[in-house]
């Protein structure tokens, strides 16, 4: 475990800023395909490059961890952006129609308000503030 120097990385890293979900785990090789292809892209900014590299290793730890059809997944709140920017960007593509059903759950069923609020105020922090955050959680 990374070691929290900052108020972002403490505020960020508390269990109520995580989502706990069951995900199939042919649906999480998907999203790790999906991720592989987005991470070669040269363009994507620190931020994103360190979410989508985060993502990758939780799903695969997730996939890893467990035999059973469905792994049990945890992802932090301020993967939502990143999340749902994953599935703009292949939004146009059939083969990764689980992306879309992944971020319309995470959109619809798992955020409040409140969350709301403190995950835009993460949006708006400067770049590097977010990628030390995203590498602690």
């Amino acid at each position: 475990m990374t070691m929290i120097t900052d108020f972002y990385q403490f505020k960020y890293s508390k269990s109520s800023y995580y989502i706990d979900m069951f995900v199939n785990r042919m649906a999480i090789s998907n999203i790790e395909e999906a991720l592989d292809e987005r991470l070669s892209d040269l363009s994507l900014t620190k931020d994103s490059a360190c979410a989508y590299m985060r993502l990758k290793e939780l799903f695969q730890d997730s996939r890893k961890s467990t035999s059973l059809p469905y792994a049990e997944v945890k992802i932090n709140k301020c993967y939502l952006k990143y999340i749902r920017n994953l599935n703009d960007y292949f939004i146009n593509r059939s083969d990764y129609a689980t992306l879309k059903v992944l971020s319309d759950y995470l959109q619809a069923y798992s955020i409040t308000d409140d969350d709301a609020n403190s995950v835009s105020m993460f949006n708006k922090l400067d770049e590097d503030a977010r990628v030390r955050i995203l590498s602690s959680i």
